[in-house]
């Protein structure tokens, strides 16, 4: 019967989806309460295996004509885990609400016990895809400053720097209209669109909300982490820049996700930040467990030490703009 094959195929992709989940959880994001949650809605769901005829199904399973054998149905590439994560959640999502239906009608008992699994499922995507949202790896932090970069160049600056090593890029924009700015983030975020290079907005929640950032970085003096949470979202990465234990300290007690510590060492982009240093540095980056980014003067010739201090990594702009950017910055990717 059609109905016994529809439950059979749906039963089938639930309890695939939730254990490619369960172990992208459990070798992924490591949060045992995350993976205790996922591994109940699984022993949930084999309750229900139990409840119903299930061994009564595969006679009617007929796979060997079953359209979703071909290799070419759903070939949706996947482009990251973060994808792999959102698909497979559909996947679940779907299945659950056929198999709810089905067994209304047929055993409708069970069918409550679905619903239940598919709303403990929406409540777990939510956690994981806000996980894999604010991952980012800041070892090497671009900041592409507007001085640096004509309009008609980005493009070119954005595919060297994703091609050559860069983990973040964060976009500084100055002396332009709020569209002009907007059109560059939007640039930026269409060709990272399928990278896992992390795209920050420096200090503009407005700008990185219409270009679709994933995250904005505040100063001292711009609107409060507490504020930006609100208006951002749990998703978005927010960092702030700290220039000294207690600035730091308060950045991660407010929720900042990561620091930005400087300036390190003299820099041409601000000549006139007061500069930290190497030990200010490493006092910062004892003093708190999110990830410190070193900014300010680094190049190949010191990176190294700023890495050393126990930064997670660091941040360049006039390095790379204002010599031979691919090869500078292979430089910095080379050694590490």
């Amino acid at each position: 019967m059609q109905w016994e094959r529809i439950l059979d195929a749906n039963l089938n992709r639930l309890n695939e989806a939730l254990k490619l989940i369960e172990d992208i959880s459990r070798f992924t994001t490591r949060d045992r309460i995350l993976l205790t949650k996922i591994r109940q809605i699984r022993q949930e769901l084999l309750s229900v295996k139990k409840a119903l005829p299930w061994t009564r199904f595969i006679k009617y399973r007929d796979s060997q004509h079953d359209p979703g054998r071909r290799i070419s149905f759903d070939s949706t590439p996947r482009h990251s885990i973060t994808d792999i994560v959102i698909s497979n959640f559909t996947r679940a999502k779907e299945s659950s609400r056929v198999l709810e239906e089905v067994l209304k009608a047929v055993y409708p008992n069970i069918s409550k016990k679905i619903k239940k699994i598919r709303f403990l499922i929406y409540d777990i995507e939510k956690s994981m895809i806000l996980y894999f949202q604010k991952i980012f790896d800041p070892s090497i932090y671009v900041l592409v400053d507007s001085a640096y970069v004509k309009r008609y160049h980005l493009k070119q600056v954005i595919e060297v720097l994703r091609k050559n090593g860069a983990t973040m890029i964060q976009l500084r924009v100055t002396n332009k209209s709020d569209r002009e700015f907007m059109n560059y983030g939007r640039t930026i975020r269409k060709m990272l669109k399928t990278h896992d290079i992390r795209f920050i907005v420096n200090n503009r929640l407005d700008i990185a909300l219409a270009c679709g950032a994933d995250g904005v970085h505040l100063g001292q003096d711009d609107i409060p982490i507490s504020i930006a949470r609100d208006l951002l979202g749990d998703g978005i990465i927010i960092g702030l820049s700290a220039h000294n234990i207690a600035e730091a300290k308060k950045a991660e007690k407010d929720g900042a996700d990561y620091i930005g510590v400087g300036s390190v060492f003299k820099t041409r982009t601000k000549p006139d930040a007061k500069v930290c240093g190497l030990q200010r540095l490493r006092s910062i980056c004892r003093s708190v467990k999110i990830p410190v980014v070193g900014i300010g003067g680094i190049d190949s010739s010191n990176y190294q030490s700023v890495l050393k201090t126990g930064a997670s990594g660091i941040a360049v702009s006039s390095f790379l703009f204002k010599g031979d950017m691919i090869k500078n910055l292979r430089s910095l990717t080379a050694k590490k």
